[in-house]
């Protein structure tokens, strides 16, 4: 039986598994997928103190490294729910069963969608949430991106990169982005910035985006449309266990614990003001902080 188990292996439970392995913990991290999260999906990082301007993939393979070379045992494996016992808690995934006294949730967050009828079945066949991932596929042609926050403004000028003109729908009259971001965006000859206005219907042909009708009336001939409205938290497998909010956040005090007892959640799964890497791992370090005050 484990000490820790870490669900989740973004900034913030990486950070988890780093300070349970310098604390002695026998710990173990579980990801259904990258390693890195939400980093895989941001083309730079250009805030996180001490790396200038590093690509969020890169950042992911750092992270990986340092699990690595501090031999901290993780799995690659879809957590499903989680069962309590007491003092134990059993973990289970697509491949099995881990048993283990405490756990920190640190499973992040996925994109929220428009709701269009035909959305889900164009996921990959004209619609992205990440420019990094699927930009290439949308060379010398025309696209639109759907936001008004920091990453609809840095994915945008990623893409105006590649793409041969990008169509930036705010569904507001303003930007809530970073400044800098909005300044380069407004100066990139080939973005063209569209407010108030929001996706009514996507067009298809042969089972592709042909192009998107606005609410405003306009028709955008378009390839390719990438959504960056928000985000919510990734916690449907938890749902069972009473600890989440309506809005499916899950609900901790000061110290980081929900209301079961050596349940842990950190970084972008919990209520917050700031949603930011350095963030997360404060929260990380802040929630092994007191496991290991109080296994030893």
């Amino acid at each position: 039986m484990y000490d820790l188990i870490i669900i989740g292996m973004g900034i913030g439970g990486i950070t988890a598994g780093i300070y349970a392995k310098r604390g002695n913990l026998n710990v173990l991290l579980i990801d259904k997928g990258t390693p890195g999260g939400m980093l895989n999906n941001i083309e730079m990082v250009s805030n996180y103190p001490g790396l200038l301007n590093i690509k969020g993939v890169d950042f992911s393979l750092k992270l990986l490294d340092q699990v690595k070379d501090l031999e901290i045992p993780y799995k690659f494996e879809e957590v499903k729910k989680i069962e309590v016992d007491k003092d134990t808690k059993k973990v289970i995934t697509s491949n099995g069963e881990y048993l283990a006294s405490k756990v920190i949730i640190a499973t992040g967050t996925k994109p929220k969608y428009l709701g269009l009828d035909n959305e889900k079945d164009l996921l990959g066949r004209g619609i992205s949430t990440c420019a990094t991932c699927d930009g290439a596929f949308y060379k010398d042609k025309d696209i639109a991106v759907i936001g008004s926050g920091s990453s609809a403004l840095q994915e945008s000028l990623y893409l105006a990169r590649i793409c041969h003109k990008v169509y930036l729908l705010n569904r507001k009259d303003r930007f809530k982005g970073e400044k800098i971001l909005e300044t380069k965006v407004k100066k990139t000859s080939n973005i063209e910035i569209i407010y108030n206005v929001n996706i009514k219907e996507y067009q298809e042909k042969d089972n592709k985006i042909e192009s998107v009708i606005l609410d405003n009336g306009q028709t955008l001939n378009v390839e390719g449309v990438f959504i960056y409205i928000g985000y919510k938290p990734n916690t449907d497998m938890f749902s069972d266990l009473g600890i989440l909010d309506e809005q499916g956040y899950i609900k901790v005090n000061e110290k980081y614990e929900t209301d079961i007892d050596g349940i842990y959640a950190i970084g972008d799964v919990i209520k917050k003001d700031i949603y930011q890497l350095v963030t997360a791992a404060s929260d990380a370090i802040y929630a092994v902080s007191n496991i290991s005050k109080i296994s030893n």
